[in-house]
């Protein structure tokens, strides 16, 4: 099984959505939040390559976001 924790991410998602101002980027932590916690829902019932593909997706996307720059004025 993968040594990410998809409950980890989402709640990681949730945080830095709560940190910034920005309502677009609010909103996309907020879509990233819900791929994270959907894969925790379902990766009981997936195959380990299955989970790994999709940590491996979600988790590009993760980084790309959170390394993003958040705007801090409205």
């Amino acid at each position: 099984m993968s040594e990410v924790d998809p409950w980890e991410k989402a709640a990681e998602c949730a945080r830095a959505a709560a940190a910034t101002v920005e309502p677009e980027h609010q909103a996309m932590l907020g879509h990233l939040q819900n791929l994270w916690t959907a894969l925790g829902t379902e990766q009981d019932t997936m195959s380990v390559d299955d989970v790994a593909r999709e940590v491996e997706a979600i988790g590009r996307l993760h980084v790309a976001l959170l390394a993003s720059p958040q705007r801090t004025f409205h």
